[in-house]
């Protein structure tokens, strides 16, 4: 699943083509996707509008207007978009197609369609509700250790369980979940309240240096990912312990563990991640 360094990684990319662009009109292919695409609200508030800026928050791509306007889009599992400076075949997964003034288009490809296309009108942003209820960007220069603290310190469920709650917390995704909990040397099991205002300043940095790896390097495939221009991510190559289970621990050679938590696959170091208990 796209995580925020793809998603952010598919951003800048855009940001790079889209701005100043005129949409002149849409196509939508098929409409059945997570949540039905309205093809009538798409029309009012997208086709005719140029394009001024591409954001992000959390693992949704805005793609914001001249007239305020915002198009929003969210990738799914299996998500991509392509952007394309001359018209070729459509495959059968392309399900809605933007079309620009100078005959480039922008495609939006989701083959399980647990992707969402939507559009938000001018002024409604704050209400909007797959936005209202996210937490904090962990990358934001206002997202402090101490705010994370007062909020998780009386918190007993696990800290890997916090990290992927979108309503603490956005787009650390399960694999750089792992990945700042090794480098931070914390068991995924600890409860969250037995965190210090230390190692939360701790954790939070290394959040921050993995998401930004993970950005610089193209970010992360599980085998459906591409970015915008058709390339897949490659951080993988450079994962300490997700995925690790039974090889040596780069840093001390203790096997890699993997347990369930949260039904999704947890990986540590049972040598260098210390278990905290309240």
């Amino acid at each position: 699943m796209p995580e925020l360094p793809e998603v952010e990684t598919i951003r800048r990319a855009l940001e790079l083509k889209l701005p100043g662009k005129r949409i002149a009109n849409l196509l939508i292919r098929e409409p059945r996707l997570r949540w039905p695409v309205d093809a009538v609200k798409l029309e009012q508030l997208v086709a005719g509008q140029i394009i001024k800026s591409i954001d992000r928050r959390a693992k949704y791509l805005l793609i914001r207007f001249e007239r305020e306007s915002t198009l929003i889009i969210h990738l799914g599992m299996s998500g991509s978009l392509l952007f394309l400076t001359e018209s070729r075949a459509f495959d059968k997964h392309d399900h809605i197609v933007f079309y620009f003034e100078n005959d480039s288009e922008l495609r939006f490809r989701d083959p399980r369609r647990f992707g969402m296309v939507d559009a938000i009108a001018p002024g409604m942003e704050a209400v909007y509700p797959r936005l209202a209820h996210l937490g904090v960007e962990p990358l934001a220069p206002n997202t402090s250790p101490d705010n994370l603290y007062e909020k998780a310190r009386f918190l007993k469920r696990p800290i890997k369980n916090l990290l992927m709650d979108a309503r603490y917390i956005v787009g650390v995704g399960n694999i750089y979940a792992n990945e700042a909990l090794y480098y931070a040397g914390i068991d995924p099991r600890t409860p969250t309240g037995s965190l210090g205002r230390k190692q939360w300043a701790y954790l939070l940095s290394h959040i921050q240096t993995v998401l930004k790896n993970a950005i610089d390097q193209g970010g992360t495939t599980l085998n459906d990912f591409v970015n915008s221009n058709g390339e897949t991510g490659y951080f993988q190559l450079s994962l300490a312990v997700y995925g690790r289970e039974g090889e040596p621990c780069l840093q001390c050679g203790q096997a890699i563990k993997k347990i369930a938590m949260g039904g999704r696959s947890s990986f540590f170091c049972p040598e260098c991640q210390a278990l905290l208990k309240k």
